[in-house]
């Protein structure tokens, strides 16, 4: 990871909503109608996180039929978070 990728992964984690969004997703593809529930935040506030996440690389979307589904884009989040969850 770049310099510039690191900030941006930190900058992620030290945000609870952007933090909230990237566990659930560490679970698997979620659609973008079913994290706000997951973490207790509106749609709008939740769309404003992951369009931020996809801008940082952390998180890809997928269209299914009219479906937006999200997952994480890069396995460098999941080992960092699995170390700091040891």
């Amino acid at each position: 990871m770049s310099e510039e990728e690191n900030l941006q992964l930190f900058k992620a984690l030290s945000e609870e909503t952007r933090y909230k969004i990237i566990k659930v997703l560490l679970d698997g593809e979620k659609c973008a109608c079913e994290i706000p529930e997951l973490i207790g935040k509106t749609q709008s506030n939740t769309s404003m996180h992951l369009a931020k996440l996809q801008d940082w690389g952390i998180v890809k979307a997928r269209k299914d039929g009219k479906m937006r589904l999200y997952s994480i884009d890069d396995e460098k989040v999941r080992k960092i978070l699995r170390i700091a969850e040891e």
